[in-house]
């Protein structure tokens, strides 16, 4: 069959396929997740390093701003459930003379709206000092990054 004989739209279709189609390369999702996994670390380290900074400062108002309306706190010697709750306890943690709190992560993720930071907590007492893991759960809430879920558990102390 001679190239007079094919009709010209599969002409146009043959041209577009074989000339056009390799100017449009797929679109890559790629960019778009690592530049969401770069803001996720960005926004959970600021947090984090945020959280450490005012509670070494004594200030639990501002801690307890950087969780959710309707966050639940999990330490050693109980859960907590609201930002009026979380405050009150972190300001009975400070009062209790906590004090160079210190949080190292060890692997944060996320996806989508969600994510964790978790990893290793030290701080000091009058008498002893206290180490161990934590979990922090994290949603992106009105742009920012809240913590929705946090949980201490603390290493069992040597006798």
């Amino acid at each position: 069959m001679s190239l007079s004989k094919v009709p010209p739209l599969a002409v146009a279709i043959i041209l577009f396929v074989g000339i056009g189609w390799p100017q449009f390369p797929p679109k890559s999702t790629h960019t778009k997740q690592a530049a969401h996994t770069e803001d996720f670390a960005a926004g959970v380290k600021k947090l984090r390093e945020t959280w450490v900074q005012e509670f070494n400062a004594g200030h639990a108002d501002i801690v307890a701003e950087l969780y959710a309306q309707d966050a639940v706190l999990m330490r050693r010697n109980g859960s907590v459930h609201s930002r009026d709750s979380i405050q009150a306890e972190l300001q009975r943690s400070i009062t209790s003379e906590a004090r160079n709190y210190s949080m190292q992560s060890l692997h944060t993720e996320s996806s989508g709206d969600l994510g964790y930071d978790t990893g290793i907590y030290n701080e000091d007492f009058a008498r002893h000092g206290a180490e161990g893991n934590y979990l922090m759960v994290v949603k992106r809430i009105d742009g920012a990054w809240k913590i929705v879920a946090h949980a201490a558990v603390p290493n069992p102390r040597l006798r």
